[in-house]
């Protein structure tokens, strides 16, 4: 979990805080290039959690660039809170998109709170992207999430810094990884920042409603997400994708790590999502 696929080669991106940890992944020799995708990740998250999905939608022709977002992981990051507004990451992730990317459109997903800044990003700067897809990432955070309110978990970050964090998901983490990448994600969440933490709990209390802005956009929109254990009912998702006149992909007995419990299967909707977009386009 701590080195990158065979198909990725590690790489740094500027973002508006310093550097930015990432992964390339390319289509190999011989296999058409058909679009360039951007992932990001969520809250105690990384380009790591990607890992699975790389070197099968290159191996599909795309080329793909995930990135650990400010202060996260591996990339720079401040060390005031006041450096990790919804805004401070929107920003950054169009700066990825300028360095990885001339002015032909990308395709764009937002892993849980990766979604939020996706969306943020795409609803300010349209013309950059191709698509959107919504992995694990509903609508709000405060109304309708099966989890603690963000400024309860803000302010135990805050009082307890990681080790608070840490034994509040070490068990959940335990039931779903073996011992070497519960390592990996205690090291993760002791090294990632904790004014990163405290930040994206905040940023996610503020105004999150992008819903009319993304459907003005007119761009085809993916909400992708498990059935049985996620963040948000599945009610939720279903709502919040009539809303965006959006499609869906529902991954039975799946939790909130789609991404990683049946990676195949998600980049096989992606890969087929992709192309129905570009159709689309080219119309």
């Amino acid at each position: 979990m701590s080195h990158a696929t065979a198909h990725s080669t590690s790489c740094t991106l500027r973002g508006g805080a310093g550097t930015l940890a990432a992964w390339e992944s390319v289509p190999p020799h011989g296999v058409e290039m058909r679009g360039t995708v951007l992932l990001v990740p969520g809250f105690t998250g990384s380009k790591e959690d990607f890992e699975p999905m790389l070197p099968i939608l290159s191996a599909a022709g795309f080329r793909c660039v995930a990135y650990d977002q400010r202060g996260q992981w591996q990339s720079d990051g401040p060390d005031d809170i006041s450096g990790y507004t919804m805004a401070d990451f929107a920003d950054d992730l169009v700066l990825v998109v300028d360095q990885i990317s001339d002015h032909t459109p990308i395709h764009l997903v937002g892993y849980s709170f990766g979604g939020y800044v996706a969306r943020a990003a795409l609803a300010a700067h349209p013309d950059r992207f191709r698509s959107l897809t919504l992995l694990a990432s509903g609508p709000s955070a405060t109304s309708d999430i099966n989890f603690a309110p963000p400024q309860l978990v803000a302010q135990l970050i805050e009082s307890g810094g990681q080790q608070a964090l840490w034994e509040q998901l070490r068990q959940s983490f335990a039931a779903l990884v073996p011992p070497a990448e519960l390592e990996f994600l205690r090291n993760r969440i002791f090294t990632t920042k904790k004014a990163n933490m405290v930040g994206i709990m905040r940023a996610m209390e503020g105004p999150t409603d992008y819903t009319a802005a993304l459907r003005a956009t007119g761009l085809p929109i993916l909400l992708a997400y498990g059935n049985s254990g996620d963040l948000w009912p599945p009610s939720v998702h279903e709502r919040y994708a009539e809303e965006l006149d959006a499609r869906t992909a529902v991954y039975q007995s799946v939790g909130h790590r789609p991404d990683a419990e049946l990676p195949a299967r998600v980049c096989a909707d992606l890969v087929a999502f992709w192309a129905d977009a570009a159709h689309r386009a080219a119309r």
